[in-house]
């Protein structure tokens, strides 16, 4: 394997992502104590409600429709939430790309009135194809680069993504404690998550819901206006027949999940994450790869050949060893669609890029796993075989131990 040489001195011009290159320097060139920590951070400290939202049965939906089908049924949810979260002042966070969404709240915004918004999302989701799971909490957190970190926005994002079904609403004691009445009333202790902390459950609210609708459907978006607007207008009839060549490629997917080390303060894991992203950025580039993304927890990297695809995944994962991290390695091939956003970057979406993040992120397996629609010839023979069945999709293909 080649030697990339990550270094801290190397983040200044190589740097990428959500986390400010200069605030990890500054972190890191001088003692580490707990008051340096809270003075660096101070600026981006906020506190506020959280809401965190992830849609229920999207690997079936891939099974069943095109891409572009299952893309405005996927956004027809995140209209919505976003209609109902800007009407009350909520801040959208991040690229709302996959099947989540998250937003803010200030402080200002009583926590009942964004359950109440809630709510109303929940009802009109109703007559909508996909619905969707939302976490709610209060808390501090720290608002960098366009992302929000820190324990209780990680909490209630997990909580949204593993724990909740579509059309419940899960509390946290925090936000709990800000209702009254029949809301109140309504809501149903979580005695399945009490490991996780305390946990309330609103599912088919039958009470009167106190929502304004709003009218920005503008989420932000994974692909351009022009594709959004063909989303809104088209039926799922019309879009079943479109191929989009403009957006359309077949490539290998490569997705990247590195695991992080358990860190006392934010600005550790800020470090790990500008390293990590070093790495693959630069194991990347040697082996002639394109990435689409790459903040240092994830990435999704794109090879025209599944053989060079084996080769860079084998690398990621030694670097990411030589650095401390455990990274895992999922490869899928096929239909891609790619899209350029306003601010120069892009986005990916496609049933590949799904296939390979549950191989990466829910396998529980090591190493190099290569789903069976990468073709690598002869090289398959060094290869161990897998049958796995995960979010009710059977997979099958070739794991190579690193």
């Amino acid at each position: 394997m080649a030697t990339y040489n990550i270094s801290l001195a190397d983040l200044r011009q190589d740097i990428a992502g959500l986390i400010p290159a200069e605030l990890v320097l500054r972190w890191n060139g001088q003692d580490k104590t707990s008051a340096r920590h809270e003075q660096l951070m101070a600026p981006f400290r906020k506190r506020g409600t959280l809401v965190s939202t992830d849609s229920a049965g999207l690997s079936s939906l891939t099974q069943r429709y095109s891409l572009a089908q299952v893309m405005k049924l996927v956004s027809e949810p995140k209209e919505v939430i976003h209609s109902y979260g800007t009407a009350i002042g909520g801040e959208a966070i991040g690229i709302w790309a996959a099947d989540n969404s998250q937003m803010f709240f200030e402080e200002k915004i009583a926590p009942a009135r964004v359950v109440a918004q809630m709510l109303g999302v929940q009802e009109r989701a109703k007559a909508l194809q996909v619905q969707v799971g939302i976490g709610i909490h209060t808390c501090e957190c720290y608002k960098v680069g366009g992302g929000l970190f820190g324990e209780g926005a990680d909490f209630i994002e997990a909580i949204a993504e593993d724990e909740t079904s579509g059309g419940e609403i899960v509390l946290s004691e925090a936000v709990l404690e800000h209702l009254t009445g029949s809301v109140r009333e309504a809501a149903r202790v979580r005695e399945d998550l009490q490991e996780k902390g305390a946990l309330w459950s609103l599912m088919g609210f039958p009470g009167r819901v106190e929502a304004v609708e709003g009218n920005n459907l503008h989420y932000p978006m994974p692909f351009d206006e022009a594709f959004f607007q063909r989303l809104r207008s088209a039926s799922l009839a019309e879009l079943g027949k479109e191929e989009f060549p403009e957006y359309r490629k077949i490539r290998t997917v490569a997705f990247v999940k590195v695991d992080h080390h358990p860190q006392k303060f934010l600005l550790d894991s800020f470090t790990d994450m500008s390293l990590i992203n070093l790495s693959v950025r630069r194991i990347a580039s040697s082996h002639g790869a394109d990435v689409v993304k790459s903040n240092g927890t994830l990435a999704i990297v794109l090879f025209d050949e599944g053989h060079d695809a084996v080769g860079f995944a084998r690398d990621i994962i030694e670097g990411n060893r030589a650095l401390g991290f455990t990274a895992h390695v999922g490869l899928t091939q096929g239909e891609v669609y790619l899209f350029p956003l306003a601010n120069g970057e892009r986005e990916i979406a496609g049933n590949p890029v799904n296939i390979a993040s549950k191989l990466a992120e829910d396998s529980g397996l090591g190493g190099v796993l290569v789903e069976s629609s990468v073709a690598l010839g002869e090289r398959s023979r060094k290869g161990e075989p897998f049958r796995l069945t995960l979010s009710k999709v059977d997979l099958t293909g070739h794991r190579f131990v690193v």
